[in-house]
């Protein structure tokens, strides 16, 4: 079991034990858990439980600085203690390790109302063998990264493109909806007019029609009527010739009879 870190709040000495001194080899990263106890919760009356975000620093076997940030911290009445998962920058290289730990506190507006830091702890981070060359076993690695970035990225330009043809393809088939909606909406109207115009058509040829059959049958009624007349005329004519034709013969057979008597 990993021995603890002890950091003295108030002097910010760090006590490394000789068995947490070895930080791994170099290359690693979030592998390395270290963990941490702070004796004194409190400093000149300030709790450094009380709102502070907590942070490694560090500079590395080269001389890089880097930090790696401490998402919780547990808190008793005696101190606070966390653990430090250590990242990748710390462990790039080889040789001496340096650390420190820091905690700050801040307002709504990011404004730094406290600051606390430990002194520097040291460790060690140990060599290691790590391809870099090129080519590993017949491959070239680097080659091939180089040309499957390349296909993301002509990958991510063709998806693009597509998004736009697509984004112009909804944009057209919008514009021609909106346009046959038009040419229906228009269709409609006309469609519309042409039955109101059929149907004014129609009354208008009905009103001729009746119009035109009452006029003839107000003449036929004439000419009916006008025959009948001719016709009464006509048949009283003939009754008017067949008594004047009785009224000859009988005064023929008079005559005959009038010469008979004669003789």
């Amino acid at each position: 079991m990993a021995e603890t870190i002890i950091i003295n709040a108030a002097t910010r000495e760090i006590k490394v034990p000789d068995s947490e001194i070895n930080f791994g080899v170099a290359g690693e990263r979030k592998i390395e858990r270290k963990h941490f106890r702070i004796e004194g919760r409190t400093y000149k009356g300030v709790d450094l439980a009380d709102g502070f975000a907590w942070k490694v620093s560090c500079e590395n076997a080269a001389k890089k600085p880097c930090a790696d940030l401490i998402d919780s911290i547990v808190a008793d009445a005696t101190g606070i203690e966390f653990d430090w998962v250590v990242g990748a920058a710390p462990m790039a290289f080889k040789g001496e390790l340096k650390f420190s730990v820091c905690a700050k506190r801040t307002n709504s507006l990011a404004e730094i109302l406290n600051e606390w830091h430990s002194r520097i702890g040291t460790g060690i981070v140990n060599a290691g063998l790590e391809a870099t060359v090129e080519d590993i076993g017949g491959y070239d690695l680097a080659a091939q990264l180089q040309q499957e970035a390349s296909q993301a990225k002509a990958n991510a330009e063709a998806a693009k493109d597509a998004q736009e043809a697509a984004e112009s393809a909804r944009d057209a088939a919008s514009g021609s909806a909106s346009a046959a909606a038009g040419l229906a909406s228009a269709a409609a109207s006309s469609a519309s007019a042409a039955a109101s115009a059929a149907k004014t058509a129609g009354d208008a040829a009905a009103k001729v029609v009746n119009e035109g059959v009452a006029e003839k049958l107000t003449e036929m009624q004439n000419i009916q009527k006008d025959v009948s007349t001719k016709a009464q005329t006509a048949e009283t004519a003939a009754k008017n010739a067949d008594t004047a034709k009785t009224a000859a013969q009988n005064a023929q057979k008079a005559a005959e009879k009038s010469a008979g008597n004669a003789a």
